[in-house]
């Protein structure tokens, strides 16, 4: 608290802090807007519906302090006056900068020492899942039951976006239920066997008839699979009588001409119409078949399957499946047994330590004073579903007093008042009475606790943050879940703020498998890899595109950020590096060679690959595209805004949709050169098109073109690519390469521009912090906090723009200590 009120002592004190008269503001900033803004923001003409005529000279509203801000970034950026129009000397221009960055900086500050700049954060689906996962030890799915979330400044865990209604309420009880539920076992493990020869699974599967000759074929007993069998056949063990952890034996091998391993989808299915899940992809080499033993969790009814992820098309090949070489999956047989594992399960301590389990009827019967009917010794499934074990108590006050009590300081990630603790401990006690079960009184208790602001919201006093809002804080940004009992401990006794020790528990938790999630929050939200399958590339045009493909785009980008955070490299080469991360199938998508099998392993980038850094991975390519064609703008906006830094402003209001006169127009540059034309777009367009045109040769798989593909007759006439074995299509137009900046600086390639964007390193910087202290706070930018954006940044220029560097100064920032 020292440190925070010499803080705001010196932040109040200071003269950038200090807000001018109205009138003295008005003084240095009027006489530059009356002479070059008013003509076009004024009572005659008001482009994007704006005035600034009689815009009040105050920044403490914060919709006129937004106003005031597009002013100050317009006149930095130099957009504004427009080029063609008269322009302000340096003098005034650097005046009204000043001016106008010394009252926002002043106003901003203010509102977030007296309030903070963090709303009250409600967890996001993701967040919520985790920390019930984490808390409860159970992998129960309940993130698909909650509302989707908003998206606000690319991240979808903004506090102003999260809101918190009625319905919310209730879908969070209802999840909170499924968690609960989660951790009783029903009954005692089933003991089940099951094991299948290749024949028996196309004997018991659904439609074999339409892919044996097709997809796959019978070699004595066993089955040999060429190309990914559909939801109504497949290569499957029975589904189990229960949930649990199963293990699978399976004897397979990978056969074809080549003698080469093959890729192997070890895959879930249930029994609704639901495709298979994939679970892992994994290299079975040639020769004699080997037995593989994995252990999978389960659903009731789901079963383990064994599929190709590639599509193989017997029609192109015209010959009976007999005479076929290439590479398939030879399965002899697959046998399922469990469940394993000890009984009652973990997960059941973590919210009935030291209860029996005991069939409902006696539960019941217990609960209303009855004598407890008899259980046979031995009872059947159906036995088993009408009348299962819940936790039953012979204490039933005590052991619910002493379970919330344990519990709830868990749950609620900081020390519990103890008339809150009595509060939960007192309705659990009213539900007895009135006559409830244990389990069905403990489950409302456990369902009121679990939906309850103490869990659901992220608290925080305006100021510092306290040693258990810093400890969620830092756990909900690199671990998306609760913080663990380190953190907690570090909490309670007022280590973690210190420096050094925050910089410690950083890197202690980049290390653990926890970080997993930071990866795939943070990079699929920044990086789009969440939209990875929003798309299906046209098969007639895009024959190459397969499952396994699809399975490696958005791995090499997850590694590839991963290499870079792990090993501190400089996060520049987000835009460009000689390296990558790629596995057999993405090296051969990119026509490198030497790469063999089907794990990821860092490759040197050949010169003349046109490949390194984010934007050429095949992944960002596709999320950029719609599956069949490219568009320079979409790929050009998602440049500017997620390299770059600096989205391009929305259309005016002011402008109605544009429909630009395209007749004749044959290639994509003509077409936008036809609608730079038009004078409303022209000033965004100037900005967008060059990164889109720089991509332009990367096809909507991320393949390398110079032509575009076409699936009607032209006169170019039919494609020949070695190799290849999806449908035939057309020759179209060439790929046209090059740009220009808005700046007048040219390229010829994606090569060149890349190099045009690295001449600006702390741009490159400033985004990437920007975006981690969004993704970090769960708060959009504010104007005070462009200073710290820049202190940090020129920290991370000293550590060669270092990656790791870059989170822990995020984490030791001014922004993200306080509220």
């Amino acid at each position: 608290m020292i440190r925070y009120a010499l803080l705001v002592f010196l932040a109040l004190s200071s003269p950038i802090a200090r807000s001018a008269e109205p009138a003295a503001f008005a003084a240095k900033i009027q006489p530059l807007l009356a002479v070059y803004c008013v003509s076009c923001h004024g009572p005659e003409t008001k482009r994007a519906n704006l005035r600034l005529d009689n815009l009040a000279a105050t920044v403490h509203d914060e919709r006129t302090a937004a106003i005031w801000t597009q002013v100050h970034d317009k006149l930095v950026s130099g957009a504004m006056p427009p080029k063609n129009r008269e322009q302000p000397s340096d003098t005034e221009r650097k005046t009204a900068i000043e001016a106008l960055h010394q009252e926002l900086h002043a106003a901003s500050l203010a509102r977030q020492l007296k309030q903070g700049r963090v709303a009250i954060r409600r967890l996001n689906a993701t967040e919520y899942e985790n920390t019930i996962r984490d808390l409860l030890g159970s992998k129960v799915a309940i993130k698909e039951m909650l509302p989707e979330e908003n998206i606000v400044a690319g991240f979808d865990n903004i506090g102003a976006a999260l809101d918190l209604s009625a319905t919310h309420q209730l879908l969070f009880l209802e999840a909170a239920e499924k968690a609960v539920q989660s951790v009783v076992p029903p009954h005692p493990p089933i003991p089940f066997s099951d094991r299948r020869t290749g024949r028996t699974m196309t004997e018991k599967g659904s439609n074999f008839r339409q892919t044996l000759t097709r997809s796959c074929k019978l070699e004595g007993d066993s089955l040999i699979i060429y190309s990914k069998l559909p939801r109504y056949g497949l290569c499957a063990t029975a589904g189990v009588p229960a949930a649990g952890r199963y293990k699978v034996t399976m004897s397979i091998a990978a056969v074809g001409a080549d003698n080469r391993p093959v890729p192997a989808a070890f895959m879930v299915v249930g029994t609704g119409r639901e495709d298979p899940v994939l679970r892992e992809l994994r290299d079975i080499p040639p020769g004699k078949p080997s037995t593989i033993e994995v252990e999978v969790d389960l659903e009731r009814r789901e079963a383990f399957v064994v599929n190709l992820l590639i599509n193989w098309d017997i029609r192109a090949f015209k010959k009976p499946i007999e005479e076929y070489t290439g590479p398939g999956l030879l399965v002899e047989w697959m046998k399922i047994e469990g469940p394993v594992g000890e009984f009652p399960p973990k997960r059941y301590e973590s919210l009935f330590r030291n209860v029996p389990l005991k069939p409902r009827s006696v539960a019941k019967a217990l609960a209303e004073g009855k004598k407890p009917p008899k259980i046979p010794e031995t009872r059947s499934e159906y036995s088993w579903a009408t009348d299962p074990l819940v936790p039953t108590s012979d204490k039933p006050k005590e052991d619910a007093e002493r379970l919330i009590r344990d519990f709830l300081p868990r749950a609620s990630r900081r020390p519990v008042p103890e008339e809150v603790m009595a509060q939960h401990v007192r309705g659990v006690h009213a539900k007895l009475a009135e006559g409830y079960t244990f389990y069905d009184a403990m489950t409302f208790g456990y369902k009121s606790i679990l939906a309850s602001p103490d869990i659901l919201l992220l608290t925080e006093q305006p100021g510092q943050l306290d040693g258990f809002a810093l400890a969620s804080r830092l756990s909900y940004f690199l671990w998306s879940t609760m913080p663990d009992s380190e953190l907690l401990a570090l909490a309670s006794r007022g280590e973690l703020a210190k420096p050094a020790v925050l910089r410690e528990q950083v890197e202690r938790m980049l290390k653990a498998v926890q970080a997993q999630r930071f990866t795939d929050n943070f990079v699929g939200q920044w990086l789009e890899m969440r939209k990875i399958t929003a798309t299906i590339p046209d098969p007639h045009l895009y024959g190459e595109f397969d499952g396994t493909l699809l399975w490696a785009m958005p791995r090499e980008t997850t590694l590839f950020f991963e290499e870079i955070l792990k090993h501190d490299r400089s996060l520049l080469e987000f835009v460009d590096s000689d390296w990558t991360i790629l596995n057999e199938r993405l090296a051969k998508h990119y026509g490198i060679p030497d790469v063999v099998g089907n794990d990821f392993r860092k490759v040197a980038i050949p010169p003349g690959s046109h490949r390194g850094g984010v934007m050429t991975h095949a992944s960002v390519l596709k999320v950029t595209a719609d599956g069949t064609r490219t568009s320079p703008v979409l790929r050009g906006k998602w440049v500017l805004e997620k390299i770059v830094g600096k989205p391009p402003a929305p259309p005016p209001p002011d402008v109605p949709s544009i429909e630009p006169d395209i007749r004749g127009a044959t290639t994509i540059r003509q077409q936008l050169d036809k609608h730079r034309n038009i004078a409303a777009c022209a000033s965004c367009h100037v900005h967008i098109d060059p990164p889109g045109f720089a991509l332009e040769n990367f096809d909507p798989i991320g393949g390398w073109r110079d032509f575009y593909r076409a699936s009607t007759r032209t006169s170019k006439g039919i494609v020949s690519i070695p190799g290849y074995t999806g449908r035939a299509f057309y020759r179209g137009p060439d790929v046209e390469t090059g740009g220009e900046m808005h700046d007048g600086r040219k390229f010829t390639s994606i090569d060149e521009y890349k190099k045009l964007l690295l001449a600006d390193k702390d741009q490159l910087a400033r985004n990437l912090t920007e975006k981690l202290l969004v993704f970090a706070t769960g708060a959009d930018l504010q104007f005070a906090d462009r200073e710290e954006i820049e202190r940090i940044v020129a920290t991370v220029r000293a550590k060669n723009y270092g990656f790791r560097a870059l989170v822990h100064e995020v984490t030791q920032s001014r922004v993200f200590r306080n509220k």
